[in-house]
């Protein structure tokens, strides 16, 4: 995906010190998937997986870190070998790949839900809702195809057989059980600015996160709405608290906008040099481009780090 910061990790303070290797013996390693792990085709090279299954086997924790849904992180985990806790979403999910419990999700309070809805209507544009499913169920609920909007039926279609159409789902929210934690709207990036920013201007005080992305897979631009404590970094957070390790042993990996506040704040930050350079200032050090398979490169210094 590619795009400029979400809008409350604009605000966050801007990493300046260069660290060519940890200042600690790193215990977790998390990695983005799309531009950090996969090359530019998508695709998991041998290299990197076998790096990865390498590191894991020494001991250090991997934790996949994905605005993937769970399915799509799932087939992923799965190349890897790896049934260990994933953070989807964007940080709004974290769950277990092979079993598909829910190990912590960001629900929007219903009120906000509607919010968030009613702005995507101002603005012109459908929405979705991403759902919190094992692989047997719907990955996101829409009310219509066609929707209307060619940018947004391009999603539904690349998407066909994991959705659930349902027209009456926008009048159920806060009446079922259904949490609302990942909601979006797609279509042209104009659009979707113009959404960020009556958010933003309708309730300021939720502090919702927001980002504007567009991935490779699809002709729509997209704005993401998480809760506003929601990031990949709380949701790690959410793990390496339970497992006992410290931010300063954490060293986590991304080149994209949701990747930001984990690369921030981990005890080594390490951006993908193909990564916009306001994503990049952010890190610690700069890793060769997915192309260059600089994974490969992170993972042995991450070694080096506890020899």
């Amino acid at each position: 995906m590619s795009s400029g910061l979400d809008r409350d990790t604009a605000a966050e303070p801007i990493r300046r010190k260069a660290l060519d290797r940890p200042q600690r013996p790193i215990e977790l390693l998390a990695l983005d998937v799309d531009g950090t792990i996969l090359d530019r085709s998508g695709k998991l090279d041998p290299l990197v997986r076998n790096a990865i299954q390498e590191l894991a086997e020494s001991g250090v924790k991997v934790v996949l870190c994905t605005g993937r849904r769970f399915r799509r992180a799932s087939a992923i985990a799965a190349a890897l070998g790896s049934d260990s806790p994933m953070v989807c979403n964007s940080g709004a999910l974290v769950k277990c790949p092979s079993s598909a419990r829910t190990l912590w999700r960001a629900d929007h309070p219903a009120g906000h839900t509607q919010v968030i809805l009613d702005v995507i209507d101002q603005a012109g544009m459908p929405a979705l809702s991403f759902l919190d499913a094992d692989l047997e169920g719907p990955d996101f609920v829409t009310a219509a195809h066609p929707s209307g909007c060619p940018l947004f039926d391009h999603y539904l279609e690349s998407n066909s057989g994991f959705g659930r159409i349902d027209p009456e789902w926008r009048s159920r929210v806060g009446l079922d059980a259904e949490g609302h934690f990942h909601v979006c709207g797609a279509g042209s990036r104009e659009a979707m600015a113009r959404i960020e920013t009556l958010l933003h201007e309708r309730l300021p005080e939720a502090k919702f996160r927001t980002f504007v992305q567009k991935s490779p897979n699809y002709v729509a631009w997209m704005c993401e709405v998480l809760r506003g404590d929601a990031s990949k970094w709380t949701a790690l957070r959410t793990l390496s608290d339970a497992w006992g390790i410290a931010p300063e042993s954490i060293c986590a990996v991304g080149d994209d906008a949701n990747d930001v506040p984990m690369i921030a704040a981990a005890g080594w930050g390490v951006a993908m040099g193909h990564a916009e350079p306001e994503i990049r200032r952010h890190a610690h050090w700069i890793a060769p481009t997915n192309a260059e398979h600089g994974v490969v490169d992170v993972v042995k210094i991450v070694l080096e780090s506890r020899r």
